[in-house]
């Protein structure tokens, strides 16, 4: 008996997270909220890859106030306001890796309209090599943790939203010469 308790309790705390995840999003999200996020998340990555801060906060900002015309989700409205008031680039960054990540699980288990293509990418030098990912709305790696510094440093994974999901092809790589 004793040797059956582990797996089971192993089993039960497995399906416990399933169901955790996905009712991390409830039916109170919607594709359409999701898309309403979209420009200004993009706005946001796109000011960090350009080494802009006060775009990011900007945008970031925005990114808030949209957020909270739809259901409380904290753990990506914090890490957004945290941008929006971030006193330099590399907090917003580091706020912009949770945000990023929050974002991909509302695209993963939301779903969109298919009105914007999303990209995911990835950095694999990010954070002191513990790598980061992002979405953007094309194929062209503008890296949001490096900026200017290693802008084009990253690949796309692939298309995770768009009508034109099907065809993703990889972009952008880390022997380039902007490292």
């Amino acid at each position: 008996m004793k040797n059956y308790i582990k797996p089971l309790a192993v089993g039960i705390i497995g399906l416990l997270s399933i169901a955790t995840v996905a009712s991390a999003h409830g039916d109170e999200f919607k594709p359409a909220f999701v898309d309403s996020l979209v420009p200004n998340y993009l706005a946001t990555q796109t000011a960090l890859a350009g080494d802009d801060l006060g775009g990011a906060k900007k945008a970031a900002g925005e990114l808030v106030a949209t957020a909270k015309n739809g259901p409380s989700f904290p753990a990506f409205t914090a890490p957004a306001s945290a941008i929006a008031q971030a006193e330099n680039i590399k907090s917003a960054r580091a706020n912009f890796l949770t945000v990023s990540m929050e974002m991909q699980d509302l695209v993963d288990h939301v779903g969109t309209t298919g009105e914007h293509s999303l990209y995911e990418a990835h950095c694999p030098m990010a954070f002191g090599g513990k790598g980061g990912s992002w979405l953007q709305g094309d194929q062209n790696v503008l890296n949001p943790y490096f900026g200017s510094l290693m802008l084009h440093c990253g690949s796309i994974k692939g298309i995770i939203a768009g009508a034109s999901k099907t065809n993703a092809s990889p972009g952008g790589d880390h022997s380039g010469q902007n490292h």
